[in-house]
């Protein structure tokens, strides 16, 4: 189970929004307001070892995720397009087995 702010996880989709079409990825510390956008994620993430990471569903971010090295129970959020373009979060740990996620608790 992983909590986060609601009003955190609007920024991170009002972020996801303003980028478009184009790739995004950020870090989340714990108990933030507001996600860090990444421009360089190896070197921002390795700034901040204890943060999630969190991306949205563009190829190059997805890529990006996945080659970078985390610590075996690094937790990623991925920003998901649902039904009828909704936008939502999703959370699970980087090496977990296809399909288990982590329930998101909205504060």
């Amino acid at each position: 189970m992983l909590t986060i702010k609601r009003s955190c996880s609007n920024r991170i989709i009002t972020r996801a929004l303003a980028a478009g079409d184009q790739p995004f990825t950020a870090i989340l510390l714990p108990e933030a307001e507001d996600c860090i956008p990444a421009t360089d994620l190896p070197q921002l993430f390795a700034q901040n070892p204890g943060s999630m990471i969190v991306y949205n569903q563009h190829p190059e971010a997805l890529n990006q995720v996945k080659n970078l090295q985390t610590p075996e129970q690094q937790i990623i959020i991925e920003i998901r397009q649902e039904t009828r373009g909704v936008l939502g979060l999703q959370a699970k740990y980087k090496n977990s087995p296809a399909g288990e996620i982590l329930e998101l608790i909205y504060q």
